[in-house]
Parts: C-alpha cells; structure tokens; sequence
C-alpha cells in the first residue's frame, strides 16, 4: 500500500521542483536530510546537504534558468517517483528541453537518495 496519497506525493514533488527553479540551493537543501546521497545523471554521487547545496549552486552558475514541468508522480511506501520535462536556458539564451526520472527515497518528510535521470550531454555540445 501507498504511504503517500497520490495527490500528496504530487504536490510534494511540485514544492521541490519550485525550490529548484528558484536556483537557490538553500531552498532545495531544505528539503533533504542531513546525509542525503544525490546522483544526477552519470555524476559521481554527492552525499550530505552541504555538499548537495555547493554542486547544487556550481551547476546553476553554468547555466542561466531551469525549469521543471512534472508529468507524473506515483508514490510507493517511502519512494516518490517523478516523470518530467526539463527545459535549460543556457547562458546565450538557447533553451533545450529533455525528458528526465527522478526518484526519491523519503525519510522523516525529507529526501535522503535522490536519483535524477536524465541526458544533459546536449546542454553542454551546443
């Protein structure tokens, strides 16, 4: 059985996509444990809040906005999973939008293994 409603874990994922989008990795950070282990695309893992802020805000400087458009959320006991659109804006102001999963295990409200799925190979060869 689902620990999270549906609707719940949809709107818990749309408050952290917000929080990314505001490219403050303070926002984000709130919404991790203190030993969260983030893994985005084939980067090499990033464990603790800290850290995840500090790769969380040299990334964003590479880029000039990020959006999120959440398609699907499904729940299941303490993992959310996201389907999404994200949409980059490079620093010349070309965007790129590609497709990504993300998946997180919860603990106490909080995301302690955050995976991200995605392809930014083409974000980075324009």
């Amino acid at each position: 059985m689902p620990t999270v409603a549906p609707t719940a874990a949809f709107d818990y994922a749309s408050e952290v996509y917000k929080a990314v989008d505001s490219k403050d990795e303070q926002q984000m950070a709130r919404f991790l444990t203190e030993n969260c282990t983030f893994v985005y695309a084939n980067s090499e893992p990033v464990v603790g809040r800290a850290n995840i802020a500090e790769a969380s805000k040299n990334f964003m400087a590479l880029i000039a906005d990020i959006k999120h458009q959440l398609l699907d959320v499904w729940a299941v006991d303490d993992v959310i999973v996201s389907r999404l659109e994200v949409t980059y804006t490079r620093k010349d102001g070309s965007t790129l939008t590609v497709p990504a999963v993300t998946i997180w295990r919860v603990r106490n409200k909080q995301i302690d293994d955050y995976r991200i799925y995605i392809d930014v190979a083409p974000l980075f060869a324009h």
